[in-house]
């Protein structure tokens, strides 16, 4: 068990790069083929892996019979904030924001505030005090990492409009974190992400269908084969990243898993310097290797407390 919970935050950290991967190469790729219906992307990226996860283990349909009334309760939370909220938010920002993905994946990861005042109102998870330090330490070497030494007001209207809803998004993941905890706690990881994405299929349906031009977007993504593979890539990708975090959520505490997430906006700066030749500067290099210690130091010198 100790080993477990030594290794929890590494699949969590792991989970959370392929998460930046998604952002800066995948995601986008529904714009580059014409295609912007935020809602429609958010619903098929869902029901996708829904339909595979229903054909692998059918079983898990007859769970939801044991299901108690907190446990609907905690995978709709968690399906609204994390599946739906948050996704429909930071696909909303990659599509406005024109000078940098992986900025809109940084200001997203301001989740840990909100996660971490939440899982102390509902988990009672209170940290030590040098969390606190580490938190500062990494959100600091994130404003660094894509902003360098250049003012934030700087953007332009479409741009902070995309950091807006970034913020959303940090606010919602951060809720899911701690929802998602609740859940881990009695469920195996394998029925978190079936109902995870059973129940944010059900919302989004539910959003497409008294949304106006959904038949539109329908009919545009079956002309698209492009689009066909690429919601395949991506449904891949995420039953990937999303089962190592369950895991990984078994073994650790929602305040060092949300600070183990900040590997999303790191892997997607060095992603998009790597892809698209937007190369960091000296000093985001600097933080970015503050960011990865901070991870790694919070998570293995607290692992005695779990």
């Amino acid at each position: 068990m100790m080993k477990q919970n030594k290794n929890g935050w590494i699949l969590i950290s792991i989970a959370a790069f392929i998460w930046g991967l998604d952002g800066v190469l995948l995601t986008p790729q529904y714009f580059s083929n014409g295609f912007y219906d935020v809602k429609f992307i958010v619903f098929i990226s869902h029901l996708l892996p829904l339909i595979i996860l229903s054909i692998l283990f059918f079983g898990q349909y007859k769970i939801i019979k044991t299901f108690k009334k907190e446990d609907y309760i905690y995978y709709f939370l968690i399906s609204l904030f994390g599946g739906t909220i948050g996704t429909l938010a930071i696909v909303k920002a990659l599509m406005l924001s024109k000078f940098s993905l992986s900025l809109i994946t940084v200001i997203q990861k301001m989740q840990p505030i909100f996660a971490v005042i939440l899982a102390y109102i509902i988990l009672h998870e209170k940290p030590k005090k040098k969390f606190y330090a580490v938190l500062i330490i990494s959100l600091v070497s994130l404003y660094f990492i894509i902003f360098g030494l250049n003012s934030p007001k700087l953007l332009e209207e479409n741009n902070l409009r995309a950091a807006m809803y970034s913020l959303i998004a940090a606010f919602s993941f951060g809720s899911s974190t701690v929802f998602g905890k609740k859940i881990v706690s009695n469920h195996s990881f394998l029925t978190t992400i079936f109902y995870r994405y059973f129940f944010t299929s059900i919302i989004t349906l539910v959003i497409l269908i008294f949304t106006k031009d959904s038949i539109k977007s329908l009919n545009l993504y079956i002309s698209n084969s492009n689009l066909y593979k690429l919601t395949i890539i991506i449904a891949l990708f995420s039953l990937t990243s999303l089962s190592l975090y369950y895991i990984g959520m078994k073994t650790t505490t929602a305040t060092r898993a949300t600070i183990s997430e900040l590997m999303y906006p790191l892997g997607s700066v060095v992603i998009e310097a790597i892809v698209y030749k937007r190369l960091l500067l000296p000093i985001q290099i600097f933080f970015s290797i503050v960011l990865v210690i901070s991870i790694i130091y919070l998570n293995i010198d607290t692992s005695k407390e779990s």
